[in-house]
């Protein structure tokens, strides 16, 4: 009896030490879902696709003309069906920015915006309204005086290849409404005129100007201005820049495509999920918008993305589509982007990309979870039914700012990710003041 008791004893020893090897560690994606769980209160419906659905897709045929939505033109009557097109500044508002340009010689504190695709509107052209202390006429090396600087501003351009930007001319526009519309063009570079004097590209003589250092009736928007110069070889071409950068003003616009979404993520799934908080889900670690587009290029059909990126709450390496999103900003990976955060930057102009999606089928459905979003080495995922490191919503959608839980501003995202509904949760804001 003693000896089956020991038996039994020792059989009992080993069945527990088997059991204790097949309890396996959580993993990371583990963790991950559990933490989620808790903090919308209950397990994830399994029909939850977290808003990653099908896009519109703008098509353009081999002229860039603009054929259709699935089921650049340069006529402006076009525009409104595949972009959203600006409104156009009032009288008012050109005269306060003109004002501006012509009390402030010698500015030296022009920023820069990040821009593929955007409008140009013709604000102010030089010589038109001067005043005494800014008359916008010079006078040659030869004695000639009177020059209007604008006449003699050929073309506008932008970036270091002198892009021309259509239709603008002689320091004035006359293309529809008084807009250009640019599309995988640049603003990051530079912009510059032609003198019609000496045939020069002037790329150094512009500022560009937040409107919100302007006056608040044009807070949120861009101006570029221009003074003239011309440094040709004779003296009738030699005619010195003044300082003051309003021989021609124009306002450049971020373009927006129509069928857009935006994508809000959340890099948790690389952090020590034991040390998280429910304050750290707060889904802008980095926040950006996706269209796609349809173009006819060297003879195949190929599709592209534009990307709009609007902020980057995140500390750590963040890529969208392969580009470092602190980067695009011009900022440091430790420094937080329009996020309201504490020792971040608020207030940077929203960055606008293309990514070549390579030659395809145009009928191929495409939606934002295509666009790979990495937070150093691990993709940030929104598998359905599970704990999503990225949700899809409306491009009106505020995003949180920095460590406010996504549930104090949307008290529907928990009911939406329990139940699957309400699917446009996004739409009904609990608390403003959590937004951005």
């Amino acid at each position: 009896m003693k000896k089956l008791f020991l038996m039994g004893f020792v059989a009992l020893g080993l069945a527990s030490c088997v059991s204790d090897k097949e309890v396996a560690p959580q993993t990371q994606d583990q963790k991950y879902q559990a933490a989620f769980e808790n903090l919308v209160g209950g397990k994830i419906n399994a029909n939850v696709n977290w808003g990653f659905d099908n896009q519109q897709v703008a098509t353009f045929d081999a002229d860039g003309k603009f054929t259709g939505m699935r089921a650049a033109n340069v006529n402006g009557n076009q525009w409104a069906d595949f972009i959203e097109v600006p409104t156009a500044l009032t009288p008012d508002q050109k005269a306060v920015v003109r004002d501006w340009f012509q009390t402030h010689p010698n500015y030296e504190g022009t920023t820069s915006v990040n821009w593929s695709e955007f409008f140009v509107e013709q604000v102010y052209k030089g010589g038109s309204n001067p005043t005494e202390a800014c008359p916008e006429a010079y006078t040659a090396a030869n004695g000639s005086e009177g020059i209007v600087g604008s006449d003699h501003m050929d073309k506008l351009t932008v970036g270091f290849a002198d892009e021309h930007i259509n239709n603008f001319n002689n320091g004035n526009n006359k293309d529809w409404n008084g807009f250009t519309l640019m599309q995988n063009s640049t603003t990051n570079e530079c912009f510059g005129y032609i003198t019609s004097e000496s045939s020069e590209q002037k790329d150094n003589k512009f500022i560009l100007v937040p409107g919100d250092i302007i006056d608040k009736s044009v807070a949120g928007m861009f101006f570029v201005g221009f003074d003239f110069e011309s440094t040709g070889e004779e003296t009738n071409q030699q005619i010195a820049a003044d300082g003051y950068y309003s021989d021609w003003i124009v306002r450049i616009v971020p373009g927006s495509y129509k069928g857009a979404r935006r994508v809000m993520a959340e890099d948790l799934i690389a952090n020590d999920l034991s040390q998280i908080d429910k304050s750290d889900w707060d889904f802008n670690d980095a926040v950006f918008d996706v269209a796609f587009i349809n173009a006819y290029e060297n003879e195949q059909n190929v599709k592209y993305a534009i990307i709009t990126l609007w902020a980057a709450g995140g500390t750590k390496s963040l890529t969208v589509a392969g580009k470092e999103v602190h980067e695009l900003f011009g900022q440091p990976t430790t420094t937080m982007i329009n996020t309201n955060a504490n020792g971040g930057v608020d207030g940077l102009a929203p960055v606008i990309f293309r990514v070549y999606l390579g030659a395809t089928d145009w009928n191929k459905d495409y939606n934002a979870d295509l666009i790979p979003v990495k937070v150093g080495s691990e993709v940030l995922d929104a598998p359905e039914g599970k704990a999503p490191q990225k949700v899809e919503v409306s491009t009106s959608t505020r995003w949180m700012k920095e460590r406010q839980i996504i549930t104090s501003g949307y008290a529907d995202f928990a009911t939406y990710a329990t139940t699957a509904s309400p699917d446009n949760w996004y739409e009904n804001a609990s608390n403003t003041g959590n937004l951005y």
